[in-house]
């Protein structure tokens, strides 16, 4: 039997579900199981409810126990992400958060693709996260 993700709501999480808008970026993240150590990623696709992310077999394993199945639908696996919208860490734009593995996706051998859905963004961080994808999406 495939595991089947269900949304918030019930129903199996679709792209045609998605009610965040996505830009296309390239920005360093740091990615890890709770409480483990965090390990570089790169973002792809950012939004509001989460991001897609490429990485390789060491934060997979990072990420992931052995039981736990690290490809395709991932059920009740939950991962810290951290990253910064912007160069300059002093203006408040480095976003902590934790994040629900939705899929993951291998590539090559030593290159996967991650995708996550934030699970307890604060007011601040939802705020830059709408701030950047909409100065984004002007330009």
């Amino acid at each position: 039997m495939i595991p089947v993700n269900l949304n918030k709501e019930g129903r199996q999480h679709l792209r045609s579900d998605r009610k965040n808008s996505r830009v296309k970026v390239q920005i360093p993240c740091e990615v890890g199981s709770a409480g483990g150590e965090m390990n570089v990623a790169l973002m792809l696709d950012l939004s509001c409810g989460g991001v897609k992310f490429s990485c390789n077999q060491q934060v997979i394993n990072s990420m992931f126990t052995e039981s736990e199945a690290p490809l395709g639908v991932v059920l009740d696996v939950f991962v810290n992400i951290s990253f910064n919208l912007s160069e300059d860490e002093s203006d408040g734009s480095l976003i902590k958060t934790g994040a629900r593995v939705i899929h993951t996706e291998r590539l090559a051998q030593d290159l996967y693709q991650v995708g996550v859905e934030f699970i307890d963004l604060t007011q601040a961080a939802t705020k830059s996260l709408q701030d950047f994808i909409g100065g984004c999406r002007e330009e």
